[in-house]
């Protein structure tokens, strides 16, 4: 099995401060999808998944197109589903909590969230054994994930850019493995282009 794993892209959360808990794609985001789009087009897949919360499902649908059934899976949900949507870069003082592998400020542990990501990759290899699929999803996830298969505890060993890509190979008797991380299929859009300029 090929499974990849992709970063929902840039919610208007994150671009604009506006409060909310479950918030859409900004443009930048829905830019990143169509990137993602292309490239999982181009692999080839038999399946796509997402989180249920709205930056991940509009990812999923805009990369996949309008005529591909995109499936929803609740362990693929962020560890603070049902908080506010704080943005990791805006500095807040509860990632340091975060960081140190304290999710009890979201209501669940890291090995509860450990145990939920990894009970749901599981499931998703156990219904496609040897196929190619696609699970939009979110940075603590990927996170998580890529830690359990690196041996170690820590609850964020890199930072997954948005709309980005992370690919996992499954063997019969050797279990998982890394391909590719951040893949970033996506060019930057006009707007953040000319707000750089």
């Amino acid at each position: 099995m090929i499974l990849s794993l992709v970063r929902h892209g840039e919610p208007v959360r994150a671009a604009s401060g506006d409060a909310g808990i479950d918030p859409p794609l900004s443009a930048a985001g829905a830019d990143h999808a169509r990137g993602v789009g292309k490239l999982i087009t181009a692999d080839g897949y038999s399946a796509v998944y997402s989180s249920p919360l709205r930056r991940a499902r509009e990812t999923a649908q805009i990369a996949a197109g309008p005529d591909v059934p995109v499936g929803e899976r609740e362990g693929l949900s962020e560890f603070d589903r049902g908080s506010a949507y704080l943005h990791y870069e805006d500095g807040a003082e509860i990632w340091k909590r975060y960081l140190a592998g304290d999710l009890t400020p979201w209501g669940t542990t890291l090995d509860d969230f450990r145990t939920r990501v990894l009970d749901t990759i599981e499931s998703l290899r156990a219904d496609h054994d040897g196929e190619n699929v696609v699970a939009v999803c979110h940075g603590g996830v990927i996170n998580v994930f890529t830690a359990w298969i690196l041996g170690v505890s820590s609850v964020r060993i890199f930072a997954p850019e948005y709309g980005s890509v992370h690919r996992f190979w499954h063997r019969p008797g050797e279990g998982w493995s890394i391909r590719e991380l951040n893949v970033r299929p996506w060019s930057p859009s006009q707007a953040a282009v000319e707000a750089q300029a």
